[in-house]
């Protein structure tokens, strides 16, 4: 070093490179720190009635299969979930049709993802929960 302070060295022509690159991780830095905290809740809202339409679907599967087992339905419904981290958010509905008979069945899940930020910051958590409702044609 020959002496000069690193915002001398900074304004300089070498130290002018430095400037830019600094700015540029710095940039970087933000970026990514936004990506992680804002792209796993971003997800969660995508991906929610995806879960919700797998849910329903297994669930008319079951239902036709063991011919109105609401039990075997439930386990059903309860290995996609898990499968996807998942809950229920009501009980599986089966809608009756113009027939009398059992028609669709309905599913409403909701799914929790926590980042640093939104659990740490009170007015985001509302942000972390997300919620999907599908129903499927009993076939």
């Amino acid at each position: 070093m020959d002496g000069k302070s690193f915002t001398l060295r900074l304004r300089s022509e070498d130290g002018q490179v430095w400037a830019h690159v600094l700015t540029i991780v710095l940039v970087a830095l933000v970026v990514a720190v936004i990506i992680i905290q804002f792209g796993p809740i971003m997800w969660n809202h995508i991906s929610i009635n995806g879960i919700a339409d797998d849910a329903a679907h297994e669930a008319a599967i079951t239902y036709s299969n063991s011919h109105g087992n609401m039990d075997r339905v439930s386990e059903a419904v309860q290995r996609v979930l898990d499968d996807n981290d998942a809950v229920l958010d009501n009980p599986i509905t089966v809608i009756e049709g113009k027939n009398g008979g059992p028609d669709s069945i309905a599913i409403s899940v909701r799914k929790i993802v926590n980042t640093y930020l939104f659990e740490n910051v009170g007015y985001l958590c509302r942000y972390t929960e997300a919620h999907g409702f599908s129903e499927d044609i009993i076939p």
